[in-house]
């Protein structure tokens, strides 16, 4: 399946120590095989088409997507630092993915 990967995402990620970049990477590269069908641990639905890729321990990395015309668009990558993402990095996901998908 084809995935399409914000540039601020690489950026982000590229950013992070091997491991964790190496684990996040994975991540990808399980939504790009599964699609739809990923689910928890690894994805989990956030309200408003937006879905997010999971990455637990430490740091824990949190990549938001949606899918236009059936394939994954991850709009967003940030370090998750409190119980809830914060609705301000929701609202940017939204708008990224709008912008994106026309």
């Amino acid at each position: 399946m084809k995935i399409v990967i914000l540039f601020t995402v690489h950026t982000f990620l590229d950013k992070l120590d091997a491991p964790v970049r190496s684990e996040a990477y994975k991540l990808l590269d399980l939504l790009e095989q599964y699609g739809h069908s990923l689910s928890m641990p690894v994805a989990k639905p956030i309200g408003g088409g937006l879905w997010e890729l999971r990455l637990t321990g430490r740091p824990q990395i949190r990549m938001l997507y949606s899918f236009c015309d059936g394939f994954p668009v991850v709009v967003i990558a940030l370090q998750k630092q409190r119980s809830a993402l914060p609705q301000s990095a929701i609202e940017l996901a939204k708008r990224r993915f709008s912008e994106y998908c026309k």
